[in-house]
């Protein structure tokens, strides 16, 4: 459930920053385009974290690469919005994300114990 919650927290904080940047016509394939895009690279940052020995700054620059030049190639923007999109709702997400620490366990009931 940790995971889910973190990828819950990620989209809830970087669709918002990606929408900013666009004119409200195109927000909407634009929120689409960023879905897609973390849909794919947040499963496989966290594949590369769980089973490599990669430093954690690495693979989030390689995310902040990768979704830079997805976001670039598939909003018809020029690069230096897509990577700016991309380095600004990166560093904000993986900040929060590693800030805060939600325990699962506070979604379950409290456990009636019966004497």
């Amino acid at each position: 459930m940790g995971l889910a919650l973190d990828l819950f927290l990620t989209l809830l904080l970087e669709l918002p920053i990606i929408a900013l940047f666009f004119k409200r016509k195109k927000r909407p394939d634009a929120l689409m385009n960023a879905l897609m895009v973390n849909l794919i690279s947040w499963p496989v940052a966290h594949i590369l974290k769980i089973s490599t020995d990669i430093s954690i700054y690495l693979i989030e620059a390689i995310v902040i690469t990768g979704e830079g030049i997805a976001l670039w190639l598939l909003t018809g923007c020029g690069w230096k919005k897509g990577f700016t999109m991309s380095v600004i709702a990166n560093l904000i997400s993986f900040a929060v994300t590693s800030l805060i620490h939600i325990e699962p366990d506070i979604f379950q009931k409290p456990q009636m114990i019966i004497h």
